[in-house]
């Protein structure tokens, strides 16, 4: 539930109207992909939960808590806050003209290592670029100066940019990777391995093709590969970096061997746009027969799926999934879901109007259930994916005039059969946060409320926002809930951000708080939740400084 998720509702709605096609060209996914991180540095916040400590959870290694904090700006200082004891350490001053970062790859994911980045002389384009231990945080070694951005591995190496030139520094000294040349920025994706870059020069526009060389790198050996006439509006990429893709021409291309090698050709936008580099099989309409849908793989086999298809149901990123719809034998628009190539079911009275992206799907974290809403009837229905009532189709909820959907922020490891979605009902002027049929809270404000559903095997709870108290968009003043076996607790309010280690998975035990922000100031009150009380810790506070730091996951800038 960090600041991006607290969005308003009427911007995310226009977001998930206006985005498939740049969800298609900026190569992201919800199923996580590697990190892509640019030249340019923004004071936009990344995240969905911003952890500045070691998210990797593979192993029972034990982390203290003294290696886990959150950084945070008062004055021109940047300060260190511990989450276990509350400490504050000052870091010394940040800022040269005032300018406030608000996003920073501030510790690699690796549990062992004690080593965090932190930065000075920020003027709202480039800083200079330390490292240090989180147990002695003022012993800072210089990495480098006027960097505009940079990554923290996690086996402690640092990938930065400075002057367009990109270096990795290793062992106290820096080589350098790439240099670009021109007057375009410079973005890289990093492999989930982080042992692999691909490099992209130039912004992209998203509105038409933009042919540019792109550079594969192996970070530790040098080798590197050129590619050229790629298309960097509209291209997609594998975990590793070992299968990337783009279209150009109503054409899919694969790099391979330093070639761009013809996949697909003839095709209008994939169905699996943002995962077709990876599935190996791609669902779309040929550019000249646009009623029709097939089923390509990348051998070069065709199979025509259906000869009256009208539209996709968008946002879908599951493999093996697929759902459109069609016109039947009486002319009627009807919904039709597929999972690994078998059809479930064909549902009529699903309305789905001219208009750009009016039927949504949502699949909650291990859930058999599939769910899709129509905006055009103001419907939401549920199809089971397994079980004796496989392929059947449940009415869930009606009369919705708008719908959020949180599947996405599920990370359950239990099997997980509801979707917790915001809605608003009609007659009703507050939306409503429901799970599956059940309200847990009726009125949550006119904006958009972030949720998170918790499913650890052994208790379930739900932690959430309400913005009862908003008088606009541009507000942030949320107050933060934790529902459990039907009681609702108030944890905070007036909170303009916060920042937290695992905050959904410790019910936000520790995390931190900016509260009761003065915007005429520019500062509020620091506060943390430790042992079931908001305590004070300190004032003035600007802001936190963000952790962008991931594996694997893209960072938009």
């Amino acid at each position: 539930m960090s600041k991006k998720l607290s969005s308003k509702l009427v911007g995310i709605l226009c977001f998930l109207a206006i985005c498939l096609f740049a969800i298609f060209t900026s190569a992201c996914s919800s199923a996580k992909k590697p990190t892509e991180v640019s030249g340019e540095n923004t004071d936009s916040n990344s995240s969905e939960e911003q952890d500045v400590s070691n998210s990797d959870t593979s192993d029972n290694t034990t982390v203290s808590d003294s290696n886990n904090f959150s950084l945070y700006i008062k004055g021109d200082n940047l300060y260190m806050a511990r989450y276990d004891n509350s400490e504050i350490i000052d870091l010394g001053p940040c800022t040269t003209n005032g300018s406030v970062m608000g996003e920073f790859s501030i510790k690699g994911y690796n549990k062992n290592l004690d080593q965090f980045c932190s930065f000075s002389d920020y003027d709202g384009e480039t800083y200079t670029l330390y490292i240090s231990a989180s147990k002695t945080p003022t012993e800072r070694t210089k990495v480098a100066d006027n960097v505009t951005v940079h990554s923290a591995l996690k086996n402690g190496d640092i990938l930065y940019i400075s002057n367009k030139e990109l270096f990795l520094y290793k062992g106290g000294k820096a080589v350098s990777l790439f240099k670009e040349e021109g007057e375009e920025e410079i973005k890289y994706i990093i492999s989930k391995a982080q042992d692999k870059l691909l490099i992209v020069p130039g912004k992209r526009n998203y509105d038409k093709e933009k042919l540019m060389n792109v550079y594969l790198i192996d970070i530790y050996t040098g080798n590197n590969t050129v590619y050229s006439d790629f298309n960097i509006n509209s291209f997609n990429y594998s975990f590793e970096l070992d299968s990337i893709c783009y279209f150009k021409d109503n054409t899919i291309y694969k790099l391979e061997d330093g070639n761009s090698k013809e996949i697909v050709k003839g095709i209008d936008e994939p169905y699996n746009e943002v995962t077709y580099s990876s599935d190996k099989v791609i669902y779309a309409s040929k550019a000249d027969e646009p009623t029709s849908l097939y089923r390509f793989d990348f051998n070069g086999n065709e199979e025509l799926v259906s000869d009256s298809f009208v539209k996709f149901v968008r946002f879908n990123i599951k493999e093996n999934f697929l759902a459109y719809t069609e016109k039947n034998s009486e002319d009627k628009i009807i919904l039709k879901v597929v999972q690994n190539g078998e059809t479930l079911g064909e549902y009529e009275d699903i309305e789905d109007s001219d208009d750009i992206y009016r039927l949504k799907e949502a699949h909650p974290s291990k859930s058999k259930y599939w769910y899709f809403f129509s905006e055009e009837n103001k419907k939401l229905w549920k199809v089971a994916l397994e079980g004796n009532t496989k392929g059947e189709i449940e009415l869930v909820n009606e009369n919705i005039n708008y719908f959020v959907d949180f599947a996405y922020s599920q990370d359950s490891k239990a099997e997980n059969d509801d979707l917790l979605y915001l809605a608003e009902i009609k007659g009703n002027d507050y939306c409503s946060l429901f799970l599956d049929k059940n309200i847990i809270n009726e009125n949550v404000g006119k904006y958009y409320s972030p949720a998170h559903l918790e499913n650890n095997g052994t208790e379930t709870y739900i932690i959430y926002t309400d913005t009862l108290s908003q008088t606009s968009y541009e507000d942030d003043n949320d107050t933060y809930h934790i529902w459990e076996n039907g009681r609702d607790t108030v944890i905070a309010k007036n909170v303009k951000d916060y920042n937290g280690y695992h905050s959904y998975r410790n019910k936000l035990e520790k995390i931190y708080f900016l509260t009761d922000y003065d915007e005429t100031k520019g500062t509020g009150t620091l506060k943390q939740y430790l042992n079931g009380e908001l305590k004070d810790i300190d004032s003035d506070v600007k802001s936190f400084v963000k952790n962008n730091t991931s594996s694997f996951s893209t960072i938009f800038r």
